[in-house]
């Protein structure tokens, strides 16, 4: 950019010269001549250097700029995990539970097979699976999809820790799935329930 600059301006000056050959100057006039030239291509270079100090600035500017979005948007992926934990449910391990066992209660997931959600979202405290400790409290992570068992209705499903943890909350269910519900006293087995987690 610099460069081009110089060469347009050196051919804006040369154009005027070109009229030298026309006229014919003196010494002195052409010596004049020369200067204001020489001046103006000094002041041009001046402002060139002036200009390019101003885009490196701005391009330190931007630099920084870029590197604070990209910290902000890892604050954000963290803020992202940081919240789908806090909707986790929880609970507090006693003397004789085991993670199949807690996977397998029907508040949790009703099948001990699911016990590797559990560890996997517990790795921090759980080093071995088959051993966890009393009074540990284990996060548990919720369904995206129930599968309704018999006996179930809106408000239990909703109180379930993989769930919600509140059984106040049966609503959110109720309006994430008025396409299968027709009316919320009545679900059955085996239907497969969204459940909306924002």
């Amino acid at each position: 950019m610099k460069k081009m600059l110089f060469f347009a301006l050196i051919v804006a000056l040369l154009i005027p010269a070109a009229g030298f050959a026309q006229e014919k100057l003196t010494e002195k006039q052409a010596q004049d001549e020369l200067l204001a030239v020489r001046e103006k291509l000094a002041q041009a270079e001046a402002k060139i250097s002036e200009l390019q100090a101003k885009v490196d600035a701005l391009k330190a500017e931007i630099a920084n700029l870029e590197t604070k979005r990209d910290e902000l948007q890892n604050k954000i992926a963290q803020l992202k995990e940081t919240w789908k934990l806090c909707q986790y449910g929880r609970y507090k391990v006693i003397e004789g539970d085991w993670l199949s066992k807690i996977a397998g209660m029907r508040t949790i997931y009703n099948d001990g097979k699911k016990w590797p959600t559990i560890f996997e979202v517990n790795k921090d405290k759980i080093k071995d699976p088959n051993l966890i400790f009393p009074n540990w409290v284990l996060l548990i992570p919720n369904y995206e999809l129930y599968s309704v068992f018999p006996g179930d209705c809106l408000w239990m499903i909703a109180s379930y820790i993989s769930v919600y943890s509140d059984a106040k909350m049966w609503p959110q269910i109720y309006e994430a799935n008025k396409d299968k519900i027709k009316d919320p006293d009545l679900i059955y087995p085996k239907q497969e329930f969204v459940i909306p987690q924002e």
